[in-house]
């Protein structure tokens, strides 16, 4: 069964139940839609968005839906969305933000001349042109990347690395900013970018306001690592060290001995550290160590917590509790 989205369109006013137009001009945000797109690069940040509007009590962004065709599909073909404007609309309508996601379709869509004309386009008003994901192919395939720091999803970061060689592709990076133009990583990494955009332009109190309402675990940074440690660590995790890094993961304040570690996989402790280096290649303290150093520099960067609270949550504090 498929599932039929229409997007709201340019012409009609406010939908019920969405907030009146505050003072000023609103923020005019327009979104490509191709066949093929990626959901979550399109509906994450205009989620982020709009909810940056219920927040405010006003629209300060006015979203539009574009593309070379009147209705687009996932790959699936499960969701197809009635695409609200013709690129010749979309450039007359003169966006201040300009996103592209990412998707199966975007390579399709990079050899579409009319539609990178239509981009080059809108390039030439906007204030900030954006991708999310593999949509970084579709904006360095119209030359306006080059030269410019990007990123993108990193298991395609080598691809973009080859076909584009004028771009400085930071395949680490969650999102980049370079000029005007903003790059991000995978699919939810468009959310981390609208995040960042709601801070800039609202201020970072209504940023934080859209990030709890969205049940965002934390606001992350730019710099910030595609593929954690953490994930990096858990992939490495057979049986039954797996529940052990989650449960370390979740409860970082503690007291972790090696005893605590060991008790908790019904192992002995010699038995316990020989299989955990086996599987690790390092020790439980050194992946205690660079749990707690990835948390820490993830807070750090995501707010401004006082030394010593930061370091009670990391467990670098004396007095730390036991695990149970």
């Amino acid at each position: 069964m498929k599932t039929l989205l229409k997007t709201r369109t340019l012409e009609v006013g406010p939908l019920p139940g969405v907030p009146k137009m505050g003072g000023g001009a609103p923020i005019r945000v327009a979104f490509l839609v191709f066949p093929n797109f990626q959901p979550l690069d399109l509906s994450g940040p205009w989620q982020a968005f709009t909810t940056a509007n219920e927040e405010l009590g006003h629209v300060r962004y006015e979203l539009a839906t574009f593309g070379p065709e009147a209705t687009a599909s996932t790959p699936d073909g499960g969701l197809r969305i009635l695409v609200g404007h013709s690129l010749a609309e979309s450039v007359k309508w003169q966006p201040h933000t300009l996103v592209v996601p990412g998707g199966e379709g975007v390579y399709a869509a990079s050899k579409d001349l009319a539609l990178l004309e239509c981009l080059r386009a809108q390039d030439r008003t906007t204030e900030r042109t954006c991708s999310v994901c593999t949509g970084a192919f579709l904006l360095a395939a119209t030359g306006l990347l080059d030269s410019h720091r990007v990123t993108t999803h990193w298991r395609t970061a080598e691809r973009l690395r080859r076909e584009f060689p004028r771009l400085d592709v930071a395949d680490e990076q969650i999102f980049c900013e370079s000029g005007k133009y903003w790059t991000t990583a995978g699919v939810t990494a468009g959310i981390d970018l609208a995040l960042v955009l709601v801070e800039r332009d609202c201020g970072a109190l209504i940023a934080q306001r859209v990030a709890r309402r969205l049940v965002v675990y934390l606001r992350r940074t730019g710099d910030q690592r595609q593929y954690s440690q953490t994930l990096r660590l858990q992939d490495r995790a057979g049986a039954p060290f797996a529940k052990l890094i989650e449960k370390i993961e979740a409860q970082l304040s503690l007291r972790w001995t090696v005893d605590d570690m060991a008790a908790l996989c019904h192992m002995s402790r010699r038995s316990f550290q020989r299989k955990f280096k086996e599987s690790f290649g390092v020790g439980p303290s050194d992946v205690l160590k660079i749990l707690r150093s990835e948390r820490e520099q993830q807070l750090s960067k995501a707010g401004h917590l006082p030394k010593k609270e930061l370091a009670r949550m990391m467990g670098t504090t004396t007095g730390r509790p036991r695990v149970d």
